[in-house]
């Protein structure tokens, strides 16, 4: 009996393995990719770039730089980023994430802490504006996003929805740690607090807990061991899929779907950045102290975590483009509740409708790029993706900021947002069914059919 006991638990055990089930009471190593995610992307380049605002006051007053001179520092980050962050994309591809990060980690927070030894010259403030983005590429959430869609494929939506809330966390927290060093030291100290952060949590968490792919921890994506010669093989040849599956970036580029999909993330960079950047400014004109400003903009990263979450998990249910241009209607209402003058509770929720759709967008990015193009050029396509994003909001906040100079107030640019962003909605509905995607050797377009596609994606 003993035999036929051992025997059974042998046979138990492998089929476990086969079945890529994980040990009963153990934690998925991909939900640890993730959590370190949230906190990686809490104080990577997207939150500060998206905290600018709380410093514009401070550089006025210390410097005497008018609006629409600041603003343009958010337009140099934004051409940087445009620039660069396709060919970051590529070294991801081909260096693998951690190889990237890494080393952008550590010179991204030398980079901020350097900000507090800004000089009354502008040219000094724009030489670190463009520092910002060429130093912090890795730390976008395209580096974190190519992990989690390498370790997760079942539930993809769910986890990009957690991982990349770390923005929304960080868009609500890093405010208010800059706005507490400001009033009881000075913004030059918040940006020192802010660069000490990311070296001393963020790096750490990235060199120890991170991996590139399941097999680096011995594992298969969405959970199991790699504990027998049948799973390593059959894990190798999922591997090899995932390299294949899929376009190239030259590819992608042909395609309907793409140029729809960078067209409607540059119009919400374009809209959703005018209010990022003046939003803290903007509540201060209407009479609201710095701390109730900040509290205003902490709905925004609060909204954002709320809209990562549940797009994540509606895209893994419902068809991705329909969940997306729903959650773009938030903006359209929020900018024209702010353009007739919101404050108080209805700027609160008015920065929770815009925030909800930028969270959805993050998501729909990595979510769509492995849906209509695959996982074989990832780092390149995402990289254009957000540069679509970033050439927006690099335009978006100097508008903004010129506007404001010339006629003191922002309602007119905040109509003109809120009906811009219609339109990006539009533009999501017309990208058509997720394709058909081909192995390696195919030269089939993005959009057809091919004899050698290896997976077909359902558009429901």
């Amino acid at each position: 009996m003993k035999g036929i006991n051992k025997n059974s638990d042998r046979s138990a055990s492998k089929a476990s393995s086969l079945s890529g089930a994980l040990p009963v009471g153990k934690v998925f190593y991909g939900w640890w990719i993730v959590l370190a995610s949230v906190i990686g992307l809490s104080l990577g380049y997207s939150v500060i770039a998206m905290s600018f605002g709380t410093f514009i006051k401070e550089f006025e007053e210390t410097f005497g730089w008018t609006r629409g001179q600041i603003s343009f520092g958010s337009t140099v980050i934004g051409i940087t980023a445009i620039f660069f962050f396709p060919y970051a994309g590529m070294l991801v591809d081909r260096y693998g994430v951690k190889n990237i990060l890494l080393p952008s980690t550590f010179l991204f927070g030398l980079v901020m802490a350097s900000m507090s030894l800004l000089t009354p010259s502008i040219w000094h403030f724009y030489a670190m504006c463009i520092l910002i983005p060429l130093l912090g590429a890795g730390t976008a959430p395209m580096a974190y996003s190519r992990l989690i869609v390498s370790w997760f494929d079942k539930k993809r939506g769910l986890a990009l929805g957690i991982g990349l809330s770390g923005v929304g966390l960080g868009t609500a927290i890093v405010p208010f740690i800059a706005s507490y060093f400001i009033e009881h030291y000075s913004w030059r100290q918040a940006y020192l607090a802010i660069g000490g952060l990311i070296i001393l949590l963020v790096w750490p968490m990235a060199r120890f807990v991170l991996a590139d792919k399941p097999r680096d921890k011995g594992l298969l994506a969405d959970g199991g061991l790699l504990s027998d010669e049948a799973s390593a093989k059959a894990q190798t040849r999922v591997g090899q899929t995932n390299i294949k599956l899929g376009y190239t970036a030259k590819e992608a580029m042909k395609s309907k779907a793409f140029w729809l999909m960078l067209g409607s993330f540059f119009i919400t960079g374009l809209t959703t950045s005018t209010l990022l950047v003046h939003l803290v400014p903007m509540m201060m004109d209407r009479g609201a102290s710095l701390q109730e400003a900040v509290e205003t903009f902490a709905y925004l990263g609060i909204s954002v975590i709320g809209g990562r979450l549940v797009a994540g998990y509606l895209m893994d249910k419902f068809f991705a483009p329909y969940v997306v241009a729903i959650f773009m209607l938030g903006p359209i209402l929020g900018l024209a509740a702010f353009s007739m003058g919101a404050t108080g509770e209805m700027a609160a929720i008015s920065t929770g409708l815009i925030g909800i759709a930028i969270g959805a967008e993050f998501d729909a990015m990595a979510y769509f790029t492995t849906k209509y193009f695959g996982k074989r050029s990832f780092g390149v396509i995402y990289g254009y993706s957000y540069t679509g994003f970033k050439l927006g909001a690099s335009i978006g906040p100097l508008i903004m900021g010129l506007a404001y100079d010339r006629l003191a107030r922002y309602t007119e640019v905040l109509w003109a947002m809120s009906a811009t962003m219609a339109l990006g909605c539009t533009l999501i509905l017309c990208m058509g069914a997720y394709p058909s995607l081909p192995s390696r050797e195919s030269t089939s377009k993005p959009g057809q059919n091919s004899s050698r596609a290896t997976e077909v994606l359902s558009s429901k």
